[in-house]
């Protein structure tokens, strides 16, 4: 397959030798097949993600029982360093990226500033620790089934609340997360709340389903026009123009423009501190299974 934007030629063989680059082990490598099918996918905007000046990069969040086998991350520190299969997996799609795709930065690859995900990101799903359906059952596929999942990042926003006891109070401070991860507002992205453990126990104690969390924070995360500069509010009208319809919000502007465009994924170790990850417009999750297959 052709990968954007030079359309440089996705073969295994070119895979395999970005793979062996970035220090995956051969058990890796089925993992990178997939991820790389999943940026492919029309879906995913890839030409979009490569070029633009925005700071996106690919996530991929991997379900299954292969998270055990390859010892990838879901547990403390999940975002972070220290675990050779998140770290490689990742950086391998990136190198299959800039060097078969040719997003090299500065040429091709348009980012105004980046950020550290443009190495690598990647983590695993804690599925023992959710108290709700994991991501890839949710999405279709079979519970146990190995499968990896890629949509975009633009950043990740610390949800702190070491207070609130209800899902309730824990609703709020996600929502006031999602409005400062708004930025100017002038796009709508699908995003991702990683939900530590001890906040996913509140939220399950409360009774709350996650479309019951979806359609909260929907109501909840919204900014009024006042905080946004009247450009961007011109701008806005035009690229988000539901906002501006008389059936719509009076006088606000939501940080997603439907529920379904929140998703949720419990990962994490102890500690009530979960993370807002804004995406991309035009950027939507693909999901896959991990299979022995040939990437033609």
């Amino acid at each position: 397959r052709a990968l954007p934007p030079l359309n440089g030629r996705a073969t295994i063989e070119k895979l395999a030798a970005n793979a062996v680059m970035a220090g995956c082990l051969p058990e890796y490598f089925p993992l990178v097949v997939a991820a790389t099918k999943g940026v492919l996918l029309p879906g995913f905007n890839l030409d979009g993600v490569q070029t633009t000046t925005g700071n996106v990069a690919p996530m991929i969040i991997v379900n299954g029982p292969c998270r055990q086998r390859m010892k990838i991350n879901s547990g403390a520190n999940v975002l972070g360093p220290g675990w050779r299969a998140n770290a490689t997996i990742g950086r391998a799609l990136r190198l299959i990226m800039t060097n078969i795709g040719g997003a090299i930065p500065g040429e091709f690859d348009k980012s105004t500033v980046g950020q550290p995900a443009k190495y690598t990101f990647c983590f695993g799903e804690n599925e023992e620790a959710s108290p709700w359906q994991p991501l890839h059952a949710e999405r279709g596929l079979d519970m146990n089934c190995d499968t990896v999942s890629v949509t975009g990042c633009s950043g990740v926003y610390s949800a702190v609340d070491m207070a609130s006891q209800t899902a309730k109070g824990l609703l709020k401070t996600f929502a006031l997360t999602m409005t400062g991860g708004l930025a100017s507002g002038v796009t709508t992205t699908e995003v991702l709340i990683v939900v530590c453990p001890e906040h996913a126990a509140i939220f399950a104690a409360g009774g709350y389903s996650k479309d019951a969390i979806r359609q909260e924070l929907f109501a909840m995360a919204r900014l009024p026009h006042e905080k946004i500069s009247d450009e961007n509010l011109e701008l806005l009208s035009k690229r988000r123009s539901l906002w501006f319809q008389k059936n719509g919000a009076a006088g606000e502007i939501g940080a997603v423009d439907r529920p379904e465009d929140i998703w949720l994924v419990v990962a994490g170790g102890a500690g009530a501190k979960s993370a807002y990850l804004p995406g991309r417009t035009g950027t939507h999750m693909q999901t896959l299974a991990v299979m022995q297959e040939r990437l033609e």
